[in-house]
């Protein structure tokens, strides 16, 4: 079995409509929710909805991890401690994917997870940094906060896929500092000073930080990053799935 977990504030109904198509017998999936006071409209608990008491994340440690949100537990730290505590959840692999990213077809993620059957770390990319001289303004932030040692590395993490060799670093990082770093680094950084399997495959090629993506550009094969319109992206794959191969 593998999951796909969505990082999320205030997920839409037609949002939570879409991920419904990805649960099957291969693929379990989770949606996490910033917002504790928030209820997905007309949600009838076909996959799982997750809300965490901020509190009891931040005090294991699973919080910092997004940059504006110095200290706090968002759904991204949420979805770190419940996988990373609860051990009776068996998973080969868990892919985390923020809202924003567009899944063109229902077998997209399939298909990447049949191409690439192993590594522990499947990620856009991973620059690595060996020195404290980076043009990058989140390498100062990470060299005062981290409590690692040189080399850092990062990459886009908006969709990702790890294995839970990978979120044992994570847990133990937690446990051992009571907090957690910027999720750009993270993710990378550990799993490139223990060693793991990290693959950039040319499937998440098209994860970027800013652009305006047009619906003549997307390929059924690869993820998209951002559409944040969730009334674009079922637009975009209603395109792409009567006119694109």
């Amino acid at each position: 079995m593998k999951i796909i977990c969505f990082l999320t504030v205030r997920p839409s109904e037609l949002f939570y409509n879409y991920c419904k198509l990805l649960k099957n017998d291969n693929y379990d999936v989770y949606i996490f929710i910033d917002d504790n006071q928030y209820s997905i409209p007309n949600c009838d608990h076909t996959i799982h909805i997750i809300k965490l008491d901020n509190e009891l994340c931040e005090s294991e440690g699973f919080k910092n991890t997004v940059s504006y949100c110095k200290h706090k537990s968002c759904s991204r730290d949420k979805a770190l401690y419940y996988f990373c505590k609860d051990t009776t959840i068996n998973y080969e692999y868990i892919w985390f994917i923020e809202e924003d990213v567009f899944i063109p077809d229902v077998d997209t993620i399939l298909k990447i997870d049949d191409n690439y059957k192993d590594g522990d770390l499947i990620s856009e990319s991973n620059a690595v940094c060996y020195d404290n001289k980076r043009n990058w303004s989140h390498w100062d932030m990470c060299i005062k906060e981290c409590k690692l040692e040189l080399p850092f590395c990062k990459g886009m993490i908006c969709a990702i896929r790890v294995s839970p060799k990978m979120l044992t670093f994570i847990n133990d990082y937690a446990n051992k500092y009571k907090t957690l770093f910027f999720c750009e680094i993270l993710f990378n950084t550990l799993a490139y000073q223990n060693n793991l399997t990290i693959i950039n495959p040319k499937e998440l090629s098209t994860i970027e930080y800013r652009r305006d993506w047009s619906k003549n550009e997307i390929q059924k094969t690869h993820l998209y990053h951002p559409i944040k319109c969730i009334k674009k992206q079922c637009e975009y794959r209603e395109y792409c799935n009567t006119n694109r191969n």
